[in-house]
């Protein structure tokens, strides 16, 4: 009985030794192929550069036709094993800014070198759509090839660093919403400054944290210290790609005396910047902009340093909307020699203002229309300068229509007033801040309907002891009324609230 109890003892330890053993020997095994895994991970190259287990790979996610170009918005960076990335791939967009596909090139596919051709083929494709490539084919910049848009970064040093490293370009800006918190500067030398081309959608938006409400949301004709000083880089931001080669503009024969256009698009001041200045430089151009939502002003021409003070715009087709503050005024102009036409501005207190330097100006078929809530105090056109001209103007729903100065001698052809409601007490067309010295020629005043109980004076104003002088269009002139001219008044109905009113001596200016 002894013996069979001993021979059961031996066996279970026999047993649990090899179970130990096993034990040990799997442990070991697990350890082995973990360094070994961890030493194939860690090999190095021949350049005794560490190799990683996975790279990254640009993969095409919309169709791009033979002969095509190489667009942020078709094309993505994927992350793949190092030892299943394609032959010869390319991973930084940077590299086929100046390249065209080989081949068609299909959603899914890896980009390499072998599908890149350095030249457009002859038998490519002519009815490519894709606007960045039309414009990179006239040698624009692309501003996307330095920075993909993405929806809440600020674009804002990244527009100014490649306007300083592209001097005389054009910067066009495809389709998309490009936030800004501070300026996009244009120097004023010639031989630095850019022109600005926005395709239909694209928009410049303040965002609220925008860094000073004086300041425009673009500033053309920048001095150099104060251009020098917007696109100072903050520490450590990604630096932007850098400029693809690209002929210098004095090897093209350009002169470097060029001028500077903004074109396009939407400038959007988010209720808290101001829109365009134009702070210096000559010939400036500002077409097809729309300038919405405002603070202080939509567009601001500056008094320029030359001695007339003339920066010679020219601002066509150029829409304006405020943000419907008191303070807030379509277009102010300091400067002279300027042309505006073809525009429509709302939402603000002040049309146009011209100040006291803003002369020699010419205004062409502009609409001011008032914005709400301001009282008695709304003017359409207001020129406290001398030698502008005013060409078929048209104040909208401004308590007062047109206001000139003792001193304003300007030309008013064809120009108008309207009201359709009764609100803000009553409406002037005309009305002269001392005596009336310019010319007002066939100019309307009208209201909606006879119904309006708001009175509406065709140009009015107090004589020193605040009464008024009523003045007939077949009456000569009070004596000492200045040397102004009205001809051919039209009053848009038969309403008894329609007088002819010249008042030559003004208490206080309207504004």
């Amino acid at each position: 009985m002894m013996k069979k109890r001993n021979f059961k003892g031996s066996t279970k330890r026999v047993i649990a030794l090899l179970l130990c053993l096993c034990t040990a020997f799997g442990a070991f095994a697990l350890v082995s192929c973990n360094a070994e895994e961890q030493e194939n991970n860690t090999a190095t190259d021949d350049a005794g550069t560490a190799k990683s287990d996975t790279v990254q790979v640009l993969r095409v996610i919309d169709e791009i036709k033979f002969g095509g170009r190489f667009t942020n918005d078709k094309l993505a960076v994927v992350t793949v094993k190092a030892d299943a990335a394609p032959e010869g791939y390319v991973s930084d967009i940077a590299e086929l800014r100046t390249k065209y596909a080989a081949a068609p090139l299909y959603v899914g596919d890896y980009v390499t070198t072998a599908k890149l051709l350095d030249k457009k083929p002859a038998n490519a494709d002519d009815d490519e759509e894709e606007e960045e490539s039309k414009y990179r084919e006239l040698g624009y910049i692309v501003i996307t090839d330095y920075k993909p848009l993405t929806p809440k970064e600020d674009f804002s040093d990244v527009v100014n660093r490649v306007i300083s490293e592209n001097p005389g370009r054009t910067i066009y800006f495809p389709d998309g919403n490009y936030n800004l918190t501070d300026s996009i500067i244009i120097p004023a030398d010639p031989a630095k400054s850019v022109s600005l081309r926005l395709s239909h959608l694209a928009t410049l938006r303040a965002m609220p944290t925008w860094s000073d409400k004086t300041k425009a949301m673009i500033r053309i004709g920048v001095e150099e210290e104060a251009a020098g000083d917007a696109q100072t880089q903050a520490e450590g931001e990604e630096t932007p790609a850098p400029a693809p080669e690209l002929p210098k503009m004095e090897e093209a024969d350009i002169s470097t005396l060029r001028s500077t256009y903004v074109m396009g698009g939407v400038v959007y001041g988010s209720g808290v910047a101001p829109g365009i200045s134009i702070e210096g430089g000559k010939d400036t151009l500002l077409y097809n902009v729309s300038i919405k939502a405002v603070a202080s002003f939509g567009i601001h021409v500056h008094y320029a340093s030359n001695e007339l003070g003339a920066t010679y715009a020219n601002v066509d087709n150029v829409n304006i909307t405020g943000n419907d503050k008191a303070d807030c005024v379509g277009v102010l102009v300091d400067g002279t020699h300027n042309t505006f036409s073809n525009m429509r501005i709302a939402s603000i207190h002040t049309g146009i203002k011209c100040t006291e330097t803003g002369k020699n100006n010419i205004f062409r078929n502009l609409h001011p229309l008032a914005g709400t809530g301001h009282g008695n105090t709304t003017v359409g056109f207001y020129d406290m300068s001398d030698g502008n001209n005013f060409d078929v103007c048209y104040s909208d729903q401004f308590e007062t229509g047109f206001v000139v100065y003792e001193n304003t001698v300007g030309v008013f052809n064809g120009s108008f007033c309207y009201w359709y409601s009764e609100r803000n007490g009553y409406h002037v067309g005309l009305r002269s801040v001392g005596k009336f010295n310019s010319i007002w020629v066939s100019g309307k005043v009208s209201q909606s309907h006879e119904g309006i109980a708001t009175d509406a004076y065709m140009l009015v104003c107090n004589d020193e002891e605040g009464k008024e002088i009523l003045w007939g269009p077949n009456d000569e002139a009070p004596e000492d009324a200045g040397q102004g001219v009205i001809l051919y008044p039209i009053h848009g109905n038969k309403s008894s609230k329609y007088k002819y009113i010249v008042e030559y001596f003004s208490r206080t200016p309207i504004l």
